[in-house]
């Protein structure tokens, strides 16, 4: 097991989890998308300007705001406790670490995709996922178990 993970996961660890993630992360996006429209709100009740350095403190005075953002870092602390990595909040992105070979990698899911699919190098980030089916393809004699 490596060191900087508590928990390696398979595949279908990874898709037997997502009935219980999947809400976790349509609430979390569902409370990013209200606290837009309450931060706006206040800015314009309290006449903060948008661009001041300390916007994030005075926003999160306002008591629904604070309720907003603490159950979002709830979300994802419940997220992450499973030792999956909630990442790209805003996007609803997920990783789970995962043994490639003798190489950790993160299996990757996102919102609105049924399973999980996709996996790509810790270095790479989303921009390097790809399909398990573009692995295979790429070598069809290696040896690779996604596990």
């Amino acid at each position: 097991m490596d060191a900087n993970f508590p928990r390696l996961f398979t595949i279908n660890e990874a898709n037997g989890l997502l009935p219980e993630l999947r809400p976790l992360v349509e609430q979390i996006l569902e409370n990013i998308r209200r606290l837009k429209g309450v931060s706006e709100a206040v800015i314009r009740r309290e006449h903060l300007d948008p661009d001041a350095a300390n916007l994030m403190k005075r926003l999160r005075e306002d008591g629904e705001v604070l309720k907003l953002v603490t159950q979002i870092k709830d979300w994802v602390a419940a997220i992450n406790g499973h030792g999956c990595v909630c990442k790209g909040v805003e996007q609803g992105l997920i990783d789970f670490p995962c043994m490639l070979g003798a190489e950790v990698v993160f299996l990757c899911w996102q919102i609105g995709e049924a399973n999980v699919a996709y996996y790509h190098r810790i270095e790479d980030g989303f921009a390097g996922r790809k399909t398990f089916l573009e692995d295979v393809s790429a070598e069809p004699d290696s040896k690779t178990s996604y596990h």
